[in-house]
């Protein structure tokens, strides 16, 4: 099955057809897992013509499971999957802070020549900060990733990222649904990891990343330390 094929299979199931004559496209099927909100019914199914389909599937579970089926009985539904309702001390949160660390420095090991700087950038980390509820949201605001010391740190995940994929296979389809299931690139690697080729040395780096988005929190690097801040 190629790309245009497994496009026409997933559209299908939910009753689809593409938009134009040239084919599936990426953007057509950007928020498509949110059809099978809430409890995520049927998403098997999109992962069983795939390459480690069960292992895709078993990613995508949780992220269904943190949702709340009472939002979607009015009008006026979630568009995208936020987390945020499970409780954690700053004591944990702080712990899976330096987990990431450590799993971002593993992968880091494995990458390209320019991954080094990227990997000093981690080890010059001294201090996770848990910041109050909302006020992460102003720094995102404010970030500009040219001037920002820690933007290395996003940039050579992509890269190393993109360096371990095979832009053929027919999960590439779904890349712009898997990002829009939270607008969130990191979450996005995490959930398709099992693609990644040549990364199992690694041990799944962006497990703890995935952690703490389903309770809410969003991470920031910052020059000698790491922002963590809910939503």
């Amino acid at each position: 099955m190629n790309q245009q094929e497994y496009g026409l299979y997933v559209l299908g199931l939910i009753g689809e057809e593409p938009y134009g004559e040239d084919g599936v496209t990426e953007e057509e099927l950007y928020g498509y897992f949110q059809s099978f909100m809430p409890g995520g019914q049927g998403v098997e199914k999109v992962f069983e013509p795939l390459e480690h389909g069960e292992a895709l599937l078993a990613r995508i579970r949780p992220i269904y499971e943190m949702l709340d089926a009472s939002d979607f009985e009015g009008e006026a539904v979630p568009g995208y999957f936020n987390g945020g309702r499970g409780e954690a001390t700053e004591a944990h949160i702080r712990a899976l802070g330096g987990e990431l660390i450590e799993g971002l420095l593993r992968l880091f090991a494995v990458g390209p020549e320019q991954s080094r700087k990227a990997s000093r950038t981690l080890a010059s980390i001294s201090a996770i900060d848990v910041l109050a509820p909302g006020d992460i949201a102003p720094i995102f605001a404010n970030f500009v990733a040219e001037d920002n010391l820690g933007s290395i740190v996003y940039e050579t995940l992509t890269d190393v990222i993109s360096a371990h994929t095979d832009f053929t296979e027919p999960i590439e389809i779904l890349n712009e649904a898997y990002y829009s299931i939270g607008c969130d690139y990191w979450l996005s690697y995490y959930l398709q990891w099992p693609r990644y080729r040549g990364l199992e040395s690694t041990s799944d780096p962006l497990r703890p990343y995935a952690e703490l988005y389903k309770l809410g929190y969003s991470v920031v690097f910052q020059k000698g330390k790491m922002l963590v801040g809910r939503r």
